[in-house]
């Protein structure tokens, strides 16, 4: 093979490879998620209240005013949410760096992880106490629906309502 035939050869390759890396760029580009972006975050708030205020009506058929309590409610579960995960963030962080001490104390790795569970119970049930409230939002006929929507949640497959039965409770 003479010289020109390896630089063609070459320069083919190198061209190969910058365009197999242009479009892999692309495909990275292009296949991430939408509601990602660099100065956004995660979904914008607005775009997140109307995809909720959609869910109530189409699947809980709420009025207005249920909708605006509903919607004031999961601020307040959210901000309070947020600052429990907040809170237990802190904690494991503190906890893992005891580890990273010279003389880790097992007893103080050991109390955060019970501030920890202590924290997550917290959120816990303060996610309860927000579906009792969103239970307390509906009428009768909404409180069966909002039965059945959870049930779908918590079921592996989607429930299936062609027999108009509502799916087996989480577990049976």
């Amino acid at each position: 093979m003479d010289i020109f035939k390896q630089k063609r050869y070459l320069i083919f390759v190198i061209i190969l490879l910058v365009i197999l890396n242009l479009s892999t760029l692309l495909m990275l580009w292009i296949g991430r998620p939408l509601h990602l972006s660099a100065k956004e975050g995660p979904v914008s708030t607005e775009h997140e209240k109307a995809r909720v205020q959609q869910l109530l009506k189409d699947e809980l058929e709420f009025d207005e005013t249920q909708i605006k309590q509903y919607l004031k409610m999961r601020h307040e579960h959210h901000e309070q949410a947020q600052q429990l995960n907040d809170d237990i963030r802190n904690l494991k962080k503190q906890m893992f760096d005891e580890v990273l001490q010279d003389k880790p104390q097992p007893i103080l790795s050991d109390s955060l992880l019970i501030l920890v569970q202590e924290k997550q119970a917290d959120l816990e049930k303060l996610t309860f106490r927000h579906f009792l409230n969103l239970k307390k939002l509906c009428k009768p006929k909404q409180q069966d629906k909002l039965k059945l929507l959870i049930h779908e949640v918590f079921r592996r497959k989607p429930a299936s309502r062609e027999n108009g039965m509502p799916p087996n409770p989480p577990g049976n």
